[in-house]
């Protein structure tokens, strides 16, 4: 048993194929009903099974959910798990309208109608494109880069060749991909690059008394503003759906960070904040006004490695590679992606990177 349960880690992939088989069976007795005599099978069996399935449908979709907060999937995988549970959803809504449609129809003894048979068969077929779209993106979410054989995997690590690094130290680690990912993992000219590729919607770079910290193993970007600092640095350029990874240490500091996306102007922006009492926090500025996705309690306990997903209406975020925020909101509009830095202490920024899904 704890072998079986080392290969399927939740429960969704043994529900998932439920409702997948009822709703075939069902079309194809559905049919069946048109050339078999009504003794043998009647439009009420076939209602029944969809029923089933619908039920199947509810609960494989609720298992899916909470399978998605127990996984960490690779970057190329994230844009798949979106477009899993969006086609999910209008999957389960379909077929769950669709069983009480039947359900409404028997009630109104309106089957007797063979016109009204060969219409409401009509009208389950698009649930099939539905199905065969939800378990395309499942399949190849989990065979290509989950738990599964991991081929897709391979076949997309390689990537696009990095261009020069934009700042003249040739000590700077800034990369910056062809498909405008980059990378910053920190060296001796991080100050440097921090003047270079970020501007200041929130204070100014003064103001954190940036230095490059250095032990024998690790660099780091070490932030210590004297005084309590409101500040927010962002790229020069605007991202749609972004997958965000920060390594940074708040143990010092008195505060909050927030890792910014989406941004539109220092009053309107999606973010991930983390808080020196161990909070983190998924929400959207909007307005000016402070609207909460989801929140969650963690150790802060020193470096951290934090990932904040912003695909479409989905929002995840993640610390050391568990997802501890799942929230869903409107599709926010291309923005820029930075830091918020709020308190006073040190804040240590080890690598920070974007990858567009």
């Amino acid at each position: 048993m704890e072998q079986f349960f080392e290969y399927a880690p939740n429960i969704h992939p043994m529900i998932v194929h439920f409702p997948i088989a009822l709703f075939v069976v069902a079309i194809g007795l559905n049919l069946l009903t048109f050339f078999l005599p009504e003794k043998w099978w009647d439009e009420k069996k076939t209602t029944f099974i969809y029923l089933l399935g619908a039920i199947s449908a509810i609960i494989a979709y609720f298992t899916g959910r909470s399978a998605a907060d127990t996984v960490f999937l690779p970057t190329p995988a994230q844009s798949y798990l979106t477009d899993h549970a969006d086609w999910a959803l209008w999957t389960v809504l379909f077929f769950c309208i669709y069983a009480l449609i039947r359900v409404a129809i028997h009630k109104f003894e309106l089957f007797e109608k063979k016109p009204v048979q060969m219409l409401i068969f009509a009208l389950a077929l698009p649930g099939l494109f539905l199905l065969f779209e939800t378990g395309e993106y499942g399949a190849t979410m989990v065979y290509g880069y989950g738990v599964g054989t991991g081929q897709l995997l391979a076949e997309e690590t390689e990537e696009s060749i990095p261009l020069q690094a934009e700042s003249d130290d040739i000590t700077s680690l800034f990369i910056t991909k062809e498909n405008g990912d980059w990378n910053w993992k920190m060296s001796p000219s991080s100050v440097t690059d921090l003047q270079e590729q970020f501007h200041w919607v929130i204070g100014n770079a003064d103001q954190l008394n940036s230095s490059v910290a250095e032990t024998d193993t690790e660099t780091y970007l070490s932030f210590n503003p004297k005084d309590h600092v409101d500040n927010l640095f962002v790229t020069h350029s605007t991202y749609k759906n972004v997958q965000v990874d920060a390594y940074l240490d708040i143990s010092a500091f008195e505060g909050e960070v927030q890792i910014i996306h989406h941004l539109q102007n220092d009053k309107n922006y999606d973010f991930v904040k983390v808080t020196s009492k161990g909070k983190i926090v998924q929400g959207r500025l909007e307005d000016g006004t402070e609207k909460v996705f989801d929140e969650k309690e963690y150790e802060n306990d020193g470096l951290k490695f934090i990932r904040v997903v912003g695909d479409g209406t989905h929002f995840r975020g993640y610390i050391n590679k568990e997802m501890l925020v799942h929230g869903h909101g409107d599709d926010p509009k291309s923005g820029n992606i930075g830091l918020k830095i709020n308190g006073h202490g040190f804040v240590l920024l080890k690598e920070f990177s974007l990858a567009q899904l």
